[in-house]
């Protein structure tokens, strides 16, 4: 049997602040899924979806952690709406076998609005909620909006993700 965190996200860019909540996920879990998020449930403006993809690919093999991986999953059940957590865990459930358990990651955000989740009941019914704690407050917007004045995010995400962002500009003027 394993135990399999999901962490769905719009990683836009991811940060050491994800890093630590994959390092909380793993003293429950087994593996942590790092699954970008294809279109956001609730309209939030992202980068394009591939450069986010690459960012989680680069953030990952920085981590050299062999049970974290990335699941770039969403842009193949992506239809004319959003994707949902519970959309998510059912096309994920279907892949593995029936002992396999699957634990939704949100932070404490998100659990205090959980009820607003799209099918936040059936969500509860059949998998577990794996919350977590800020304990590193460092945020995407946080990069993002360093970059826009030109100052460094080295201190804020993985050696990869920064040197991806000093080359593409995707927020702004890039800055290392």
């Amino acid at each position: 049997m394993s135990r399999i965190a999901v962490m769905g996200s719009a990683f836009n860019p991811p940060t050491l602040g994800h890093k630590d909540v994959i390092e909380q996920a793993l003293k429950q879990c087994d593996q942590v899924w790092l699954v970008p998020a294809f279109r956001h449930a609730w309209g939030k403006s992202m980068a394009p979806y591939e450069y986010r993809c690459q960012m989680v690919k680069l953030f990952t093999q920085d981590l050299a952690d062999p049970r974290v991986t990335m699941h770039a999953i969403e842009h193949n059940i992506a239809r004319d709406k959003p994707i949902y957590s519970f959309d998510l865990l059912e096309t994920l459930q279907a892949q593995l076998r029936p002992e396999d358990q699957l634990f939704l990651v949100i932070g404490p955000d998100n659990a205090a609005a959980f009820d607003k989740f799209y099918r936040a009941d059936d969500i509860r019914r059949r998998w577990q909620l794996l919350v977590v704690k800020e304990r590193i407050s460092v945020r995407s917007t946080k990069i993002r909006a360093a970059l826009q004045h030109h100052q460094p995010v080295s201190a804020m995400t993985t050696p990869g993700v920064a040197a991806f962002l000093a080359t593409h500009p995707i927020y702004g003027e890039a800055s290392s």
